[in-house]
Parts: C-alpha cells; sequence; structure tokens
C-alpha cells in the first residue's frame, strides 16, 4: 500500500550556475567565514598548507568553489563565499606555471546569484562550510596510499599530488597492517609513514614504542636528517622480534612432542640438569636420543640464542653420571672470580650481537653515502691515504680478491658472485667504470675502501681487548659524515681512544730520563770539573 510520501518530488537546494573561472578575476567575499588572522602555529589560516598546495600543482582545484556576485566597489566581479584558501593554491600554481611559460588552469566554480545581496545566509553558508568539515582519518590516508601503491599505473605525480614519497606508497602497505591502538600511539609520537611502516613490523614487542620514540628524539636533538638512531635502534627490535618468533616456534615444537618445557631462569639451582652434563650408564655422552625414555626428560629455551637444552629433571635419582668436566665444575667454589667471569661472558654475547647488528645498519649508510652527489672533504683523504699507503691491512684486503662489500656499497651486483678465489673476474667492475664520469669516480673509490676497512677494521671482534686505531679513525670518520654510532660503536670509539692517551702517556713517561739517575749524572759531572792541582 503507497503512502503519499512515495509520491513527494524532490526539489532543488538552492539556484547556481557551473562555470570555469580565472583565479586572478576574484575576490573575497566580505562575509567569508575565513578571515586572515595567524593561528595558533603561526600560520595565515586562509593559505594552502603543503599538502593541498601539492594537489593543486599536480591536479589543478578539485572541489568548486562557492562564488555569488558583489555589489559596491567590486560590482560586476565575483566573491568567494567559500574556498579561497583553494583559490590561493590555484594562484601559487598559476605562478609556477607562468614562470614555466606554460599555461595555468582555471578553477571550478558554482556560482550562486541567489545570494547577491543576501548578506545572512552568505555568511552561514560560509561558515557551515568551515565549521562542519570532518578531516579523514590517519587510517583512511594509509588506506587510500596503500591502494595507490597496488595500482599499475605511474606513481610518482599521484604520490606528489598527495604530499606523498613513491617510498611513503610502499610503506602504506606495511603501516595499514597497525593495529588501531598501535597506530594511534604512533600519530602520538608524530610518527611519520615510514616511521609508521617501522613500527608495524615490531609492534609486539614490549617496550618498542618507547625504544623507536626516544630513537627518533635522539635524532632530532643531534639532528641527524639520516635517522641513524632510528635505524639501530630498528635493527636492535627486528632482532629481538626475530629471536622470539624463534623461541615461539621452538616452544611450538616441544609441545607438539609433548616434551615437558621447563623454565630457563629456574632449574640452575635445582635438581635438574643440562644432558651435555651427564653421561649414559655405559660412559656416554647423554643426547636427546639416548634419554628419551627417561622419566626426566625435558627441555628449555635458550632465549638469547633461540636454542633448546636439553635437560634431566632429576638426573642423580635417575641414575646418571656428571661427565668429569661438569663434577668439576661443581667443585669449584663460586666467588669474585667466576662471577666477573660470567658477567664478562654475558657482556661478550651481548655485544657480539649489537656489533653485527650495528653493521647492517653502517652498510646501509655506506650504500647511501657512495651514492651521494659530491663527496665531503674528507673523502678525498680518506682514500689517498688508503691507496697509497703501506698498511699490512689495505694490502691484505687486496689480497683477498674480495667485491662482493664493494659491490653491495656501489649498490650493483657482485661480478664474482657463486665464483671460487681463484676463479675471479679479472677487472670486476670494468663497466661501471667505463660509464662513470671523473667528477664521479670518487664513488668507486670510497666504496673499494670502505670495503677494505670494513674487512680488516671491522671483523666480529673488533670491539674487545685492544681497539686497533684504525677502528677508531673509520667509526670517527663515518660519524662526521653524517652516520650515528651504536651505543657499542660509541664505546669502542672511547675505549679506544682511552688506550691510545694511556699509550701516549707511557711513551712519554719512558722517554724521560730518571730523576735519580740523572741527579748521579750531574753529581759526577761537577766532581770532574772541580780544579785538578798542580803536579808537584
Amino acid at each position: 500500500m503507497s503512502t503519499a510520501a512515495d509520491h513527494t518530488t524532490p526539489v532543488e537546494g538552492f539556484t547556481g550556475r557551473f562555470a570555469w573561472v580565472d583565479p586572478h578575476d576574484l575576490v573575497i567575499d566580505p562575509y567569508n567565514h575565513r578571515k586572515h588572522r595567524t593561528t595558533e602555529d603561526g600560520k595565515d589560516g586562509t593559505q594552502p598548507d603543503a599538502d593541498l598546495q601539492a594537489s593543486v600543482d599536480e591536479f589543478g582545484v578539485l572541489t568548486p568553489l562557492v562564488l555569488r556576485p558583489q555589489s559596491g566597489e567590486n560590482e560586476g566581479k565575483l566573491g568567494i563565499i567559500f574556498g579561497q584558501r583553494r583559490n590561493n593554491a590555484a594562484l601559487a600554481a598559476a605562478k609556477k606555471a607562468k614562470a614555466r611559460k606554460k599555461p595555468y588552469r582555471l578553477v571550478p566554480a558554482i556560482i550562486r546569484d541567489d545570494l547577491k545581496d543576501v548578506d545572512d545566509t552568505s555568511l552561514t553558508v560560509s561558515f557551515i562550510e568551515n565549521k562542519h568539515r570532518t578531516q579523514a582519518t590517519i587510517r583512511d590516508d594509509i588506506d587510500a596510499a596503500k591502494q595507490l601503491s597496488l595500482m599499475s599505473i605511474p606513481k610518482t605525480r599521484h604520490a606528489r599530488a598527495m604530499g606523498l614519497k613513491p617510498a611513503d606508497l610502499g610503506a602504506a602497505t606495511k603501516a595499514a597492517k597497525l593495529s588501531d591502538q598501535a597506530l594511534a600511539d604512533g600519530i602520538e609520537a608524530d610518527f611519520n609513514l615510514i616511521e609508521l611502516a617501522d613500527f608495524q613490523e615490531v609492534e609486539s614487542l614490549k617496550g618498542a614504542l618507547w625504544t623507536l620514540k626516544r630513537a627518533k628524539a635522539r635524532d632530532i636533538r643531534q639532528d641527524n636528517t639520516k635517522r641513524g638512531n632510528w635505524k639501530h635502534a630498528l635493527a636492535e627490535l627486528r632482532a629481538e622480534k626475530e629471536l622470539a618468533d624463534k623461541c615461539n616456534s621452538l616452544l611450538k615444537e616441544l609441545a607438539a612432542a609433548e616434551i615437558p618445557v621447563v623454565d630457563g631462569k629456574n632449574w640452575t639451582d635445582t635438581s635438574t640438569r643440562p644432558l651435555a652434563d651427564l653421561l649414559t650408564s655405559d660412559g656416554a655422552p647423554q643426547t636427546p636420543e639416548t634419554h628419551q625414555a627417561c622419566p626426566g626428560h625435558a627441555a628449555c629455551i635458550d632465549t638469547s640464542e633461540a636454542e633448546v637444552i636439553w635437560l634431566c629433571t632429576a638426573w642423580h635419582r635417575h641414575g646418571h653420571a656428571l661427565t668429569p668436566e661438569a663434577a668439576k665444575a661443581d667443585k669449584a667454589q663460586d666467588g669474585p672470580d667466576r662471577e666477573a667471569a660470567k658477567a664478562e661472558r654475558r657482556l661478550v654475547i651481548a655485544n657480539n650481537k649489537a656489533w653485527r647488528q650495528a653493521r647492517e645498519v653502517r652498510y646501509a649508510f655506506l650504500t647511501d653515502l657512495c651514492a651521494q652527489p659530491e663527496a665531503s672533504a674528507r673523502v678525498w683523504p680518506l682514500i689517498l691515504s688508503a691507496i697509497t699507503g703501506t698498511s699490512y691491512a689495505y694490502a691484505n684486503f687486496v689480497g683477498r680478491k674480495r667485491t662482493d662489500l664493494t659491490a653491495r656499497f656501489l649498490g650493483v651486483k657482485d661480478p664474482n658472485e657463486g665464483r671460487s678465489q681463484w676463479d675471479r673476474v679479472d677487472d670486476p667492475f670494468g663497466t661501471l667504470i667505463a660509464r662513470t664520469s671523473p667528477a664521479r669516480a670518487w664513488r668507486l673509490l670510497l666504496a673499494h675502501v670502505a670495503a677494505a676497512h670494513e674487512v680488516e677494521y671491522m671483523y666480529d671482534a673488533a670491539w674487545r681487548s685492544h681497539i686497533n686505531p684504525q677502528t677508531v679513525e673509520w667509526l670517527t670518520f663515518l660519524e662526521a659524515e653524517g652516520y650515528a654510532l651504536s651505543t657499542v660503536e660509541a664505546e669502542t670509539v672511547a675505549k679506544g681512544r682511552a688506550q691510545q692517551e694511556e699509550q701516549t702517556e707511557r711513551a712519554a713517561k719512558d722517554e724521560q730520563p730518571d730523576s735519580a739517575e740523572h741527579d748521579e749524572s750531574a753529581e759526577g759531572t761537577e766532581q770532574h770539573t772541580e780544579p785538578v792541582p798542580a803536579a808537584a
């Protein structure tokens, strides 16, 4: 059964006409709600922001302005009721186009002839347009960027119009996977799209947000535009995430095999012992296979290495014997030396891991450094000192015939990949050299010298014991080029400099004669200079 409402005829909301207009011909309606005022952030609220300007530069004004015919001194002109920020962006884009001797775009507009001399309605319309505008959420922006990144189209122009870089579009796919809470936390921390994508990788880790916020703050304080502290922090978090994932995978495997899992923190002072400390009844080493039938068969996860430690939870009761090494260790008394050795071992494990993590960040920095348009004043002295010096280390690197790191730093495939040491390409970078201009030849040389430094002075144990002065000099060079040292690298530099100062002081003391010997020598000299009696 139909009702009267079913036959209601829709009506137009207002009288207006569409037109393309020249942005230079328009004036601001006196009843436009948006005025020339400085906002809280010190900006003019009538001027376009960077994102709006980028969009208008690329595609022109997309949303029509609303205009009305003017009266009085502006009789015959059209005034902007709302849309003056878009029009100002169009004026700026037109200026750029004229400078390039290119045509500029007209702007779309709805002309409200019905509002001429109707000031109250004009002001109300302008107010409503500005007041009831809800910005899209960051999640909306990320989803749009993600959708664009998946389209099979040239993306540079579209990204620029959205105020983004092509790399941002790729990051959007990862950032879109953030949970709502993590996204809100990242936005509050002022993470950009790339940083949000990085955060997404490690959001499940406790403390990841705090770690990245602190790293970003350090980059800002140090004016590190290369985000070095962020990259080191992210590398550590990635390694922690990878380790946690491996541990979880091992736990699932043990659960599937119905093997009891013991807390690795609590078995050391109990009757539980690792199978590596135990022997079978016939004196052979215990293994997971030989011990499988024992009622005390269990395991724990070494969370520092993501490895399974096989255990017996009651080794003495089940008749196992200790290995001679384990029995000897049990007889040793705990003391300061043993505790110090344990602490030193923990430090070695932690620093070895941190040193390897920093290496990947450093390699990425060197790749970027070798791609810079110009070399700094520090680069050529480094190159020339290395290749003209008499350093054994540099000669040793050349003798290794390695090209992998040089290729990596140059961003090219290693020409000797898959080849043995005795089957190397004679001129591995000949093609690259041929197409490199003399002005950019420093890049190839820097990549080569950087590879030599990394191989000879930055090996796994380079941070331990006596620090090679060349290790300190290399890290100091990189820091001067804008590289942010990781904690273990900064500690290594400080330790190396302290060792050099101590060596200099010892050398200075060794050069000074002993004060007592000096006094005796002086006395002897005085005795020989006394007058000698004349002969009788």
